[in-house]
């Protein structure tokens, strides 16, 4: 047998995990610099590095999982389990964690820098207790998946499917209708109706590009609708470093844990529900292995400075 690594449709999965990252990325940086006044380079050098590669582990790990599968199975067709970042904790977290734990660091007479610094340790001693959590439920995720019903498991994923990339996505794309639809359109047309593109061009890449050329075209002109400001290109360079500087924020972490741990509950549960999705396509995961390597994905995340999962 030979495994199909790569097929056309990959790209498509490829750009919708990473716009949905940088999404998520960009919630966690909006929230943080525009909401609570953040120091930016803070979060673009130290915060999302750290992050980033937690997700490139998870992803690793769960590539080398698919190419497990299929020689077990003999199924060249096994699609490997995609890991990204949870959008609800991702701005719980910088709501209910970052933001507060910075104003009180400030309120209490620290200086910005350092009140944003202790902030990060704060972020990374949380997703370290949030990785520990996430290890221990590992080990119920299969037989949650045995007591509770297809239909919980799948209905809870589409419940926040359609809450979180159905109906808070069309806010934007209603307040930019002619990117916006035309943006949709293609989606629809390419992976709803399942027409192909001229030479089989993927529908979600076509998407991204079309939607962004037009909305280069149209806005500085006024024409898309909302408001337009010209983008500033700013490289941002920040490798990962592990380091035992989270210990610093375990004592002040503790008090966000009744926030915290709920959101590392709630990616349990995802992992489950995910797993069990891709076992209804023929996939059939170990679900403990799934939710081991998201947990050490968080692990990872959390002392190389991330602090989102």
């Amino acid at each position: 047998m030979k495994y199909e690594w790569f097929v056309l449709g990959d790209i498509n999965g490829f750009f919708g995990l990473t716009f949905d990252n940088m999404t998520n990325l960009s919630f966690l940086a909006g929230i943080l610099i525009f909401a609570f006044g953040f120091p930016a380079d803070i979060v673009y050098k130290k915060m999302f590095p750290g992050t980033a590669v937690g997700v490139l582990f998870g992803d690793l790990v769960y590539t080398w999982m698919a190419f497990r599968l299929a020689k077990k199975t003999g199924n060249a067709k096994v699609t490997a389990m995609p890991l990204g970042l949870d959008a609800p904790s991702t701005i719980g977290v910088a709501l209910a964690v970052l933001g507060p734990a910075f104003l009180a660091l400030k309120g209490s007479g620290l200086a910005e820098h350092e009140a944003a610094m202790m902030t990060w340790y704060i972020g990374m001693a949380t997703m370290i207790f949030i990785g520990i959590f996430k290890l221990i439920f590992s080990f119920f995720g299969a037989w949650v998946q045995k007591i509770v019903p297809q239909a919980g498991l799948l209905g809870s994923l589409a419940g926040i499917g359609l809450a979180l990339i159905g109906f808070i996505p069309l806010l934007d794309v209603f307040g930019t209708p002619i990117v916006g639809m035309v943006a949709l359109g293609l989606i629809l047309y390419t992976l709803v109706a399942q027409i192909p593109l001229p030479k089989n061009f993927p529908g979600v890449l076509a998407s991204i590009v079309v939607g962004t050329a037009l909305y280069y075209a149209l806005a500085p002109h006024g024409l898309a609708g909302g408001d337009y400001t010209p983008v500033v290109a700013q490289l941002h360079f920040g490798l990962p470093v592990p380091t035992l500087d989270f210990l610093k924020g375990v004592g002040p972490a503790l008090k966000f844990l009744p926030i915290a741990l709920p959101f590392g509950l709630l990616t349990v549960i995802g992992g489950i529900n995910v797993t069990e999705s891709a076992r209804v396509a023929g996939d059939d995961f170990n679900t403990r292995d799934i939710l081991l390597a998201e947990a050490v994905a968080t692990l990872i995340a959390g002392v190389c400075g991330g602090v989102a999962q």
